[in-house]
């Protein structure tokens, strides 16, 4: 039960949080995009590959000393597999459920 709600936590924030970063990307908002970046590191490095982990934690440090044109690329290249993250879990959750069922 207790990972079934940390399931949903994650993909209710995770939700949130894309939404987020895609309209601080559309804004060139720099400022907006490091808290965003602060924020995933936060919490998304908990269920995801190592990579994907390690990727987040040099993308959230490096984003102090660049300014938008550098840092959106490279936000833009995670975008993906932080979707990718979201559906996995989704399935996971879905599928526990049914088994409960």
């Amino acid at each position: 039960a207790q990972m079934l709600n940390l399931a949903e936590t994650f993909v209710s924030s995770l939700k949130k949080d894309l939404q987020m970063l895609t309209q601080v990307l559309t804004d060139h908002d720099v400022v907006q995009l490091r808290r965003q970046l602060h924020t995933l590191k936060g919490y998304v490095t908990f269920l995801c590959t190592a990579s994907l982990g390690q990727e987040l934690i040099v993308l959230e440090a490096g984003s102090r000393d660049k300014d938008f044109a550098q840092l959106a690329p490279s936000v833009q290249a995670v975008v993906p597999m932080l979707q990718s993250l979201l559906t996995e879990v989704e399935h996971w959750h879905t599928h526990v459920l049914q088994g409960q069922g």
